[in-house]
């Protein structure tokens, strides 16, 4: 028999690889190797889980209690439950609390969710023997009973919990917090598949997109929503499916009512800020059954599911505050706040001296607010009305917060802020590349072009400053940042930030560029020429001037000397006496702002310069969006008057100074890759994205040069004093409000207001900067004339627009 020699056996050995190895390999795979080594046995996965464990994010909301096995689901009505235990109890708490290096709270709102809401309802069915009734519910079962956005609400408000949570991972460096939805802009049915409404990641890459569409986020319903919520109370009652139908129709014949009466829902339009107006004015009233969320005519079940999701997001802000500030001295290895996502309605809540200054080794601060569009009024137990808000409103908020709190500290060097409100990033048709905010750096926020020392922000001990969807006025812009430099400031990252036109708002100042030679010139004679272009000294507050003022390196006005100079002529040398040592650029470029009387825009004067179709789209972005007529009549139009937009060009003199000198990209070098550039187009944006923006990174290199310097300045004394925000106020917002459809008064105003007064006496035409700087507008005007084949609202006029010849010194003044 012929002898087989055995095959060794090897054996994984057990114990005896360090964590510390599992980790190191772990760095150099992706995450789905990472999964599939879990899978070998039970030592990969207890040493590999750490890696997935190093930040933790508890999304706070119903779904949680089903996802800890407590069985509270909506639907199921209250149930006494204690989420803190359960979490502490689970296995990451317990095995690897020490181990969470960044740790997030997040309650948030889905669209998909205040479409059709999920709360407790005050009526019953009643099935007997005779017949099926609907029966109020009993005032005391209302009281008694919650929904369990309320049991949540009531949990948080006992702080202890978050407490004992936070107090189990002692060891992280980066906190963070995140709450959305219901106050800020709402998509309704303006969806883009390919970036479709949803949560987004704390800790991760905030502007992903799909490389595919996903269609499952549904706006158009065939089944009305008190029809759908009806047969779930009969099918909760024992009622079989089929029957259902026949029990609805013996109910309509007992109340003799029809199915349209049974399945109507009390929807409005909301109304103008009350700042605005002390009554109603609406847009006309538009109804379509089969689209449930309508952001601009909510149903009164879509409010009070708000209401409540607005006191949860209130209760988990302050129990986080509150946890942290009783907890601080534990958080002795902790860096970093990160304020993800935060309606500015919270913000107030923030602004505690004990929450910033306990924390010892805090040092980093991010922060991005979602400015509010409407406030919600309860106006009894069952009633809450939804009025509109400015969403500049905001800025007084976190100018405090930033100035009074997070400003004076010294540690913090580092500070991050972003506006999570339209830009270019946005989805929707209606929402990308608009609907801007101005940087939140003015005391008094309207005063847009008051660059004085008691306006603007100064964060003097910020060496890192980081922001994100906003725009500046450019002499505020430059002020501020040049006071910063000089004290702290050594980076400054900006993306997607952008400059208005330059300032003018006095009558004796010349709405013009001037050259060299101080001859009046006229930039748009050059946008639409062919190249090269040559590098000439830049205008006065254009971007160009701007980065030459701040650079650390080359300056154009030293490019042009050496061009111009003979050859034994002196240099010309600018001095750097700045800290800023790197400006980083991510698509950013100019905005269109509607307050024409403040803020020039002689420089985006081009589209009767126009050659070509091509010209004109690259002017009108998104504006022949086929969608756009669809989805208008319910989605919320603003008329806060410091809105920007988008201007998709930038006149080819300042792009090849930028290019040639600080090595910046242009145009089609876009920044955010294959994905976004596809979501942008489906959002209908007619030029290729990334027009009119540019990127790249300037750093300090030292020279060393015994040579003579000049001091490279601008003086923004002239925009510092004699703000004056009333002449004209009137005209502007009344022709804002006019362009959106603001034309109804609501019919219980008693008396009866006209908002055009003075009808038949003289006609107050509105100035051509009012065309020149509202989108809409320009829109309409090309769009008459033939271009692009333009979808143009039925209710936008054309002048004149008939007010009351004193109105322009109206006292109303708040907006």
């Amino acid at each position: 028999m012929p002898y087989t020699m055995a095959t060794p056996t090897v054996h994984w050995p057990e114990g005896k690889i360090p964590v510390e190895l599992f980790r190191m390999i772990a760095r150099y795979l992706d995450r789905d190797d990472i999964k599939a080594m879990r899978l070998v046995n039970r030592e990969f996965n207890m040493k590999l889980v750490i890696y997935f464990l190093r930040q933790v994010v508890i999304h706070l909301g119903p779904e949680l209690g089903t996802k800890l096995g407590t069985g509270v689901t909506l639907q199921d009505g209250p149930t006494k439950i204690d989420l803190t235990s359960r979490l502490l109890d689970s296995e990451v708490f317990r095995s690897f609390g020490p181990d969470i290096s960044r740790f997030g709270l997040s309650l948030e709102l889905d669209e998909s969710e205040l479409a059709t809401p999920k709360i407790e309802d005050w009526e019953e069915i009643n099935v007997r023997h005779w017949g099926i009734y609907r029966w109020p519910t009993r005032s005391d079962a209302r009281t008694s009973g919650s929904s369990s956005l309320e049991e949540i609400t009531k949990s948080l408000e006992n702080y202890r919990g978050i407490l004992r949570l936070v107090s189990r991972v002692k060891n992280i460096r980066e906190l963070a917090l995140s709450c959305e939805g219901g106050l800020g802009y709402l998509q309704g049915p303006d969806i883009n598949p390919l970036q479709p409404p949803g949560r987004h990641p704390i800790f991760g890459d905030p502007n992903a997109v799909r490389e595919t569409q996903d269609t499952s986020h549904q706006t158009s319903f065939d089944k009305p929503y008190k029809l759908e919520t009806l047969e779930g109370k009969m099918t909760a009652k024992g009622i079989d499916l089929n029957e259902i139908p026949a029990m609805i129709d013996q109910l309509l014949a007992m109340e003799e009512i029809t199915l349209n009466d049974l399945t109507r829902e009390g929807r409005s339009r909301t109304p103008l800020p009350r700042s605005r107006y002390p009554f109603k004015v609406t847009r006309v009233f538009t109804n379509d059954k089969k689209i449930r969320l309508q952001p601009d005519q909510l149903t009164d079940a879509q409010k009070r599911f708000l209401f409540q999701h607005i006191t949860a997001q209130q209760a988990l802000v302050q129990a986080f505050m509150l946890s942290v500030i009783d907890n601080a001295n534990s958080f002795t290895q902790l860096t970093k706040v990160n304020i993800a996502r935060l309606p500015s309605f919270h913000i107030d809540i923030m602004c505690r001296d004990d929450f910033w200054t306990e924390l010892p080794s805090l040092e980093e601060v991010a922060l991005g607010i979602v400015p509010d569009w409407r406030e919600l009024i309860p106006e009894d137990d069952n009633e809450i009305d939804v009025r509109q808000v400015y969403p500049t409103d905001a800025l007084p908020k976190v100018f405090e917060l930033l100035k009074d709190y997070i400003g004076k500290q010294s540690r913090i060097k580092h500070l991050h802020f972003e506006w999570i409100c339209g830009g270019e990033l946005a989805a929707g048709c209606f929402q990308r590349g608009r609907y801007i905010l101005p940087a939140p750096f003015l005391k008094q926020h309207r005063k847009v072009i008051c660059s004085s020392e008691e306006n603007i922000l100064i964060l003097p001990y910020v060496a890192h400053l980081s922001l994100k969807n906003c725009w500046f006025a450019p002499n505020v812009f430059y002020r501020i940042m040049r006071t910063m430099a000089k004290e702290s400031l050594e980076s400054l990252e900006l993306e997607t930030v952008s400059l208005s036109g330059p300032p003018i708002f006095r009558s004796g100042m010349e709405d013009r560029d001037f050259g060299e030679d101080g001859a009046p010139i006229d930039p748009g004679l050059s946008v639409f020429s062919p190249g090269p272009h040559r590098i000439e000294k830049p205008l006065d507050l254009s971007w160009s001037h701007i980065i030459d003022m701040l650079t650390p390196g080359e300056t154009i006005l030293e490019r042009v000397d050496a061009e111009k100079r003979a050859e034994y002529d002196t240099p010309l040398r600018i001095k750097k006496d700045l800290k800023l040592r790197k400006l980083v650029f991510k698509s950013c470029g100019y905005v269109v702002v509607r307050d024409y009387r403040f803020i020039s825009n002689r420089r985006f004067r081009y589209g009767h310069r126009a050659r070509s179709r091509h010209d004109l789209r690259q002017l009108f972005p998104n504006a022949n969006h086929p969608r756009r007529a669809e989805v208008e009549p319910f989605v919320q139009l603003p008329t806060d008057r410091h809105l920007a937009s988008i201007y998709a060009m930038i006149n080819p003199s300042e792009v090849a100074a930028m290019q040639s000198v600080f090595g910046l990209e242009y145009g089609s070098d876009y920044p955010y890759g294959r994905s976004i550039r596809l979501a942008a187009k489906c959002d209908g944006l007619a030029f290729v994205p990334g027009a009119g923006r540019f990127s790249g990174t300037i750093e300090h290199h030292p020279e060393e040069s015994d040579k003579p310097s000049i001091e490279y300045l601008f003086d923004t004394s002239d925009f510092d004093r004699d703000y004056n925000d009333h002449p004209r106020l009137q005209v502007l917002l009344r022709g804002i409000e006019i362009a959106a459809g603001y034309s109804c008064v609501s019919p219980e105003t008693n008396p009866p207001i006209d908002l055009n007064p003075g009808f038949g006496l003289d006609r107050m035409e509105l100035p051509l900067q009012f065309f020149q700087g509202l989108e809409l507008w320009q829109m309409a005007l090309l769009g008459r004339n033939g271009f692009l084949g333009l979808h143009i609202p039925p209710h936008m006029p054309i002048v004149p627009v008939i007010l009351h010849p004193n109105q322009d010194q109206g006292q109303n003044q708040n907006p």
